[in-house]
């Protein structure tokens, strides 16, 4: 009793130290100004460059660009419709209307953005990193002590895999919202590699939660990784036995998984037929060089660039990779069991590393991988290697006198091979001339001290073993070699210096409008100021919007059909494709850049009525015309009218998902509203349901009969709706078996025979 006593006080401790290790991450960036983001980037862009501090470089990788184009945009936006109490449903901000929900990057749904919904922004964000460095923490301590680690072990493995690559370095990204995770489904998959069918549900809710966290294709490779662990357990354990029920059982949760987040998913699927998301990021190749990860990530970037990134999840700690030999040095004397659950962990882990390493220059030939990149093959051995490690840690403190003679034979012969060569390959970059050698031995003084420390604490704990004292200095030793490695490499940006209120912003907010113009807006994400624009350089858009731009590339009079006022452009635009507007265009403000802001005096309005088109069966952007009769899929008009369009106002003030219009006495025609055309758009006319069809391919458009009217625009997806029901089938479902195996074991553990705690 008082064992049992003791251990619940060391696992309070423990859960206690693992919530305090991410809470001083998070107070100390907050403290300094700081925000959980890299968006300094835009300071290279127009809009914010006269704010762009002196002597700043642009060293921004493909990444961090990422995250200034979309994922801060994007959490803003949550963020700011959340606190309005407005629907995330739909993003007028861009591209003239996108869906928000249905993207599933946007993470709408991750319990990790639970934050931006109910605190202020800057908080919101430290909260959301600290909630997935405590969770990941928590799931990896949790799996441990499951699988047989003593208290102290557990931290050192937990602390090793809440600072790694995947959760910590990535922390702004999706990623990071899947992979706190994963620790859960190795357990789950564990268990049901030792027969426990029961374990599905747990499976089902595991992969649902990562599944939120919005980046699918991590959940491809955690799956992928997992399928590998369970042929080689069952290799491992020369047999096959329970392998059919486990593969069962691991197919119906992921099957159920998927059920329970088919309100995300039915979304996204329909997103997937009517748009598209691009994705800019560089083809990564990840060869030998990248191996120098293991010891000095810092060299990566100087051999690859872009490549540093997802190189750099190479890197599961100082503390972790040297103590390899360790564990193949005391193997023997293992406890069986724990043998071959860790053995068969790392193999899965070397099988997942040696899919990049060996597709090398045909990675974008092979059609089944370019669906994953190279980085989400390296996310799930920090697992395995903090696993190992600890599990080492633990085994050494355990040998009896003859045991450890053998081990430190083995120690003598596998120490200077395996850290050799690890110092070997942090050596690769200035072998192949991309680093200097000054640099490499810079990189060399934190591995060399750790080394030295580690073979102190085999020293001492070699002449007293100290389970506990041991553990616990390794945890320090991890959490002081992560920090020191990932620190300065993750995201973070001081908050003055995120998207700037320059006077080139404030001049676009203060006309009220969507911009559109110049090429160039392409490239700049506005939305991160919350300013309207016409181009998408989050790389979400709509097939019809990708048409229409295209088209209006090469006719830009086509963008005075969508209601934007405001107009941006350059002195080459006046000169070349928009020389043709400069009777009507009104000066406002001419930029230090050579921009200049104008207001269009004569563009189409926003919503207006029209009795004249030509009626069409399918989209064709050819036919476009800016002074050509508008084209209606659906419906027809005739071709020539010349009475007087009625008055056309917008009454209530919008919100993301609803529009109001009032339309005076009208004879019949046609409704138009510029903003993009989905099928989740529903319209009420009079508070009569009404067909909404595309209008010059873009735009909505609602038939209107004589008399004035009242017309409701509202988004509501079908998708979301029938995604809903299933969720909840799926919940029912995986209730129902969560009950049933309760009533049939009190309490599952995993079965195999373990070394108390």
């Amino acid at each position: 009793m008082k064992l049992l006593r003791f251990n619940r006080i060391e696992d309070l401790l423990c859960v206690t130290l693992l919530a305090a290790l991410p809470a001083a991450i998070v107070l100390y960036g907050a403290v300094r100004g700081d925000l959980p983001v890299a968006v300094e980037s835009v300071f290279f862009d127009p809009p914010w460059e006269e704010a762009r501090p002196a002597g700043f470089a642009d060293t921004a990788t493909a990444y961090e660009r990422l995250e200034a184009h979309r994922l801060y945009p994007w959490q803003r936006f949550l963020h700011h419709s959340a606190s309005r109490g407005e629907s995330v449903l739909w993003n007028p901000q861009e591209g003239y209307g996108a869906p928000f929900f249905a993207l599933w990057r946007t993470r709408v749904l991750s319990p990790f953005n639970l934050p931006l919904y109910w605190f202020s922004f800057a908080p919101a964000l430290w909260l959301s990193v600290f909630l997935k460095l405590l969770v990941a923490g928590w799931c990896a301590y949790y799996v441990g002590r499951r699988f047989g680690l003593h208290a102290a072990g557990a931290l050192c493995m937990a602390v090793a895999y809440q600072l790694s690559g995947p959760v910590f370095l990535w922390s702004s990204l999706p990623m990071s919202d899947v992979m706190p995770w994963f620790p859960l489904l190795v357990m789950n998959a564990e268990r049901l590699m030792l027969g426990h069918i029961q374990a599905w549900p747990g499976a089902a809710i595991t992969i649902a939660l990562m599944l939120l966290g919005g980046d699918p294709e991590s959940v491809a490779a955690v799956m992928l990784f997992i399928l590998l662990y369970q042929l080689a357990r069952r290799v491992r354990d020369r047999g096959w036995t329970h392998l059919r029920r486990a593969l069962i059982g691991l197919t119906v949760g992921a099957v159920f998984g998927v059920g329970l987040c088919a309100v995300q998913i039915l979304p996204f699927i329909e997103f997937l037929r009517h748009g598209r998301l691009d994705v800019a990021l560089p083809d990564i190749i990840i060869g030998p060089m990248d191996a120098a990860a293991l010891i000095a990530p810092g060299l990566i970037r100087a051999a690859r660039g872009d490549a540093g990134p997802a190189a750099a999840l190479l890197h599961a700690g100082l503390v972790q990779v040297m103590l390899i030999p360790l564990w193949f040095a005391l193997r023997p004397f293992v406890f069986s069991a724990l043998r071959r659950r860790l053995e068969a962990l790392f193999m899965a882990s070397l099988a997942m590393l040696a899919v990049p390493f060996l597709a090398g220059p045909w990675w974008a030939m092979l059609p089944g991988l370019r669906l994953l990149r190279p980085e989400h093959f390296l996310v799930t051995h920090a697992f395995s290697l903090a696993f190992m490690a600890a599990a080492a840690a633990e085994e050494w403190n355990e040998l009896n006198p003859e045991d450890c003679k053998a081990t430190l034979l083995r120690l003598l012969l596998l120490v200077p091979v395996v850290w050799g060569t690890l110092f070997l390959l942090s050596a690769l970059p200035v072998i192949f001339g991309v680093a200097a050698a000054k640099t490499l031995l810079s990189h060399w003084v934190a591995p060399a001290c750790f080394a030295v420390a580690i073979l102190t604490v085999l020293g001492v704990t070699l002449l007293r073993p100290r389970l506990r004292a041991m553990g616990y200095v390794l945890a320090a030793m991890t959490a002081c070699a992560l920090l020191l490695t990932h620190a300065p490499a993750r995201s973070r940006t001081p908050q003055d210096r995120v998207f700037p209120e320059t006077p080139f912003v404030q001049s676009l907010k203060s006309m009220d409008a969507r911009v559109t113009g110049s090429r160039s807006l392409a490239d700049w994400p506005l939305a991160g100021n919350g300013i309207a624009q016409a181009f998408t350089p989050s790389g979400v858009s709509l097939d019809r919007h990708a048409a229409f731009i295209g088209r209006a590339k090469t006719d830009p009079l086509l963008l005075r059909l969508t209601g934007d006022q405001a107009v941006l452009l350059t002195k080459e635009d006046i000169q070349g494709a928009f020389a043709s507007l400069r009777p009507v265009l009104n000066i406002q403000q001419v930029f230090p850049t050579g921009a200049i802001l104008f207001r269009d005096l004569e563009a189409q309005p926003r919503a207006r009525m029209i009795y004249v088109g030509r009626r069409v069966d399918h989209f064709d952007p050819a036919c476009l015309r800016e002074d050509g009769p508008p084209l209606l899929e659906g419906v027809t008009l005739p071709e020539h009218d010349n009475g007087p369009a009625a008055g056309v106002a917008i009454q209530q003030a919008e919100s993301n998902t609803r529009i109001v219009i009032q339309v005076n006495e009208t004879r019949p025609g046609v409704l138009v509203l510029a903003d993009a055309w989905h099928p989740g758009w529903r319209a009420y006319v009079d508070g009569r349901p009404t067909p909404v069809f595309p209008v010059d391919g873009l735009f909505r458009g609602v038939e209107l009969g004589k008399g004035a009217h009242e017309v409701v625009f509202s988004y509501d997806p079908a998708s979301r709706r029938w995604g809903g029901y299933i969720s909840l089938a799926a919940a029912v479902g995986v209730l129902l078996g969560a009950y049933r195996a309760a009533q049939r074991l009190s309490l599952i553990h995993i079965s195999e025979p373990t070394r108390p705690y």
